[in-house]
């Protein structure tokens, strides 16, 4: 997703909040949750405000468009912050590339991929998960949306899942979404089934791909 936005909204804050309020309006309303168009746009529109409310409480609300650039460069020159960020990027995989691409989003947009995602997931568990299923159907349905979705956030959170299962980096959210589209474009889509059936999670998989070099 991320990959997609360093190509589109560019212009003013009100054009970049339209577009974004559109577009996830779209998606949402093409799930199978059953919600209108209508009902879509009203969800988005408090999602952007919240996305908002935050991005001002943590005082990002205006960083700078280059600020991916400024980060990899403070690091580099010792900033104590932007070290910790960058480096726990690295760890992972993340290239300089990566962190740079993710962080020079909008702050917005931005905060909208995370809540689109946890949409999509809410989407799927409520076509996989009905009325009266055993807690052992329970696990089997989280771990099929983890199968399916690369989970991110705080490698370090080990709460969920550890080992190769832990959440990625959202700095590689453009590559991995390149990835997944360019294997589904070579190989289709049952391909990437069959890979990902091999693994316990999709994270699995990504991580064996980075340290293959094949990602």
């Amino acid at each position: 997703m991320t990959s997609i936005f360093s190509k589109l909204f560019k212009g003013s804050q009100s054009i970049i909040e339209k577009d974004l309020e559109e577009m996830y309006a779209q998606m949402l309303s093409q799930l199978p949750t059953g919600i209108t168009l209508e009902k879509a746009r009203k969800h988005v529109k408090k999602a952007i405000r919240f996305c908002k409310k935050c991005a001002t409480r943590e005082g990002t609300a205006n960083l700078p468009d280059n600020y991916g650039d400024l980060l990899v460069q403070a690091a580099e020159s010792g900033d104590a912050k932007a070290k910790r960020i960058v480096d726990k990027a690295r760890k992972e995989g993340a290239t300089d590339e990566d962190i740079r691409e993710f962080w020079n989003l909008n702050d917005l947009q931005r905060r909208m991929v995370i809540w689109s995602e946890s949409v999509f997931r809410v989407a799927m568990g409520m076509d996989l998960w009905k009325p009266g299923l055993s807690k052992g159907e329970e696990k089997q349905a989280a771990a099929e949306i983890r199968k399916t979705f690369p989970m991110y956030g705080d490698p370090d959170d080990t709460r969920v899942t550890t080992g190769n299962d832990r959440p990625l980096p959202h700095e590689l959210r453009g590559r991995v979404d390149r990835w997944r589209i360019r294997l589904i474009s070579e190989e289709g889509e049952e391909k990437i089934k069959e890979k990902i059936n091999k693994y316990s999670t999709f994270n699995a998989l990504v991580r064996d791909e980075i340290r293959k070099g094949k990602l």
